[in-house]
């Protein structure tokens, strides 16, 4: 449209100019000093005169032309990257599909949770698969408001950036004060059809620091003499774990990470193909990953039994390498809870928290759905008593079910010294709520409804602080 009108003004103006006969007086622009020229004066030839304003004119209208040139899409990504973000909308229509057929899905509660499920995998999917670029990686933290899908763990402060394999990478960092930090290397994407595989993992006990608690780490191929994770051509995520056993005390340290060789160096501009490809590829991964996680809680149903608890095991490539753990399930009426008995393990940190049938973490930041070692009160006996209740049972380390009658419990050891042994395991029992003083140490005190308020006013603010540092 601009490339027309500018025609239609440059066509008018030097038809203007070049008239023999004008109607009017007109002052020339090009000889402003000669004043006002009478009619019979105008009969002279003025394209001499004005022939600048006339090529002003027709460079405008060239102008105009090439810009409108440019904004026309090219063949080959004509319609894009609209389609794409329709294939996006498709996807998501097929993850509702998923989760509207899930097991996890019924009351208005649990398709609450299914919402939000669904809808928190499909925020890590986009901003993983359309804003990270492995070759300007930055650690970016994983906030509390959707921090839950893959039962994450409340505890940790969880940083991440997308790698590229075959690449080489430096981690500069400091220690921080968490009970444990980890670093460690996935293949794939957690349920991207059904890709999740541990690359390589550095622990705290192999982290070496600096007199003052600074570290460097290289990530990639390239062997290293020390601090070194080695990639291979599948490694795609670096993750690092901040576990804080004390909430009110322990704080992360700082990281940041370089592309070897890359210092520098501009980001290219964005191409609609390349943004295109993305959309598709981040959309089409939403109902894979949904129908993962689902997949995954099934096989807990059929291996754990109700109110019961797992004996610890090692979680495997798919989870932390040394972790060791326990899955449980609880199924409460409103007069009942569920004692879970814990040892103090030689480990350096050590957690439990509760879950749903989606497999995300209850909510952590406003409600005490978790507690590490360093928030719970040890028992005389020497063992940690966890309470899951829908109401408050009075005591200390209560874990608030949030109105949930069934769901799942998990407890974490990392960096466990030494073995649990038989009579260490942990254990479960159901009980009635007014007779859960019969089942716990003589000696554990009463928390009231004011002191719990304090708590969760503590819990929400060592949040903030976790977050804000």
């Amino acid at each position: 449209m601009f490339n027309v009108i500018a025609l239609a003004i440059a066509a008018g103006i030097i038809y203007f100019q070049t008239s023999q006969k004008l109607t009017f007086n007109f002052r020339c622009p090009c000889h402003p000093e000669s004043g006002a020229l009478k009619r019979t004066l105008c009969c002279l030839p003025t394209p001499l005169c004005c022939l600048p304003t006339a090529l002003c004119c027709l460079l405008i209208a060239a102008l105009g032309l090439g810009c409108e040139a440019q904004r026309e899409p090219s063949a080959e990504y004509a319609g894009e990257p609209w389609a794409s973000l329709r294939a996006m909308g498709d996807s998501l229509h097929r993850a509702a599909d998923v989760g509207e057929n899930a097991h996890a899905a019924g009351s208005d509660r649990e398709n609450a949770d299914g919402g939000r499920y669904i809808a928190e995998i499909a925020i890590g999917q986009f901003r993983r698969g359309i804003f990270s670029d492995p070759d300007y990686p930055a650690f970016r933290p994983q906030y509390p408001e959707t921090a839950h899908t893959g039962l994450v763990n409340p505890d940790n402060l969880y940083e991440h950036t997308q790698i590229r394999p075959g690449v080489d990478y430096l981690v500069r960092g400091t220690r921080g004060t968490t009970a444990d930090l980890v670093f460690q290397v996935f293949a794939g994407s957690p349920g991207v059809n059904g890709k999740l595989r541990d690359v390589g993992t550095l622990s705290l006990d192999a982290i070496e620091f600096d007199d003052e608690g600074n570290f460097e780490i290289h990530v990639g191929p390239t062997p290293r003499d020390e601090n070194w994770i080695k990639t291979d051509d599948e490694a795609g995520l670096l993750l690092v774990r901040w576990s804080h056993s004390d909430w009110s005390s322990e704080r992360a340290g700082r990281t940041e990470i370089i592309r070897i060789g890359s210092a520098g160096e501009p980001s290219p501009s964005p191409e609609v193909g390349d943004v295109a490809r993305k959309l598709r590829k981040a959309g089409a991964a939403v109902p894979d990953a949904s129908t993962f996680w689902l997949d995954f809680v099934s096989k807990i149903r059929l291996f754990v039994r109700e109110n019961d608890i797992m004996k610890p095991r090692e979680t495997g490539s798919q989870g932390l390498e040394g972790q060791v753990a326990a899955m449980g399930r609880f199924s409460l009426g409103a007069d009942e809870a569920l004692i879970v008995s814990v040892p103090k393990a030689d480990a350096r940190y050590q957690g439990l928290q509760l879950g749903n049938y989606w497999f995300d973490a209850l909510e952590w930041a406003n409600r005490q759905t978790s507690l590490a070692g360093g928030q719970s009160r040890l028992g005389s006996d020497g063992r940690y008593h966890y309470v899951i209740s829908h109401k408050d049972p009075g005591v200390p380390n209560w874990l608030d079910t949030t109105g949930l009658p069934d769901g799942l419990f998990f407890l974490r050891f990392q960096g466990l010294q030494t073995p649990l042994e038989d009579a260490d395991l942990p254990s479960a029992e159901l009980v009635k709520l007014e007779q859960i003083r019969q089942h716990l140490p003589a000696d554990t005190p009463l928390v009231d409804a004011e002191a719990r308020g304090r708590q969760l006013a503590e819990r929400q603010l060592q949040i903030q602080r976790r977050y804000g540092r």
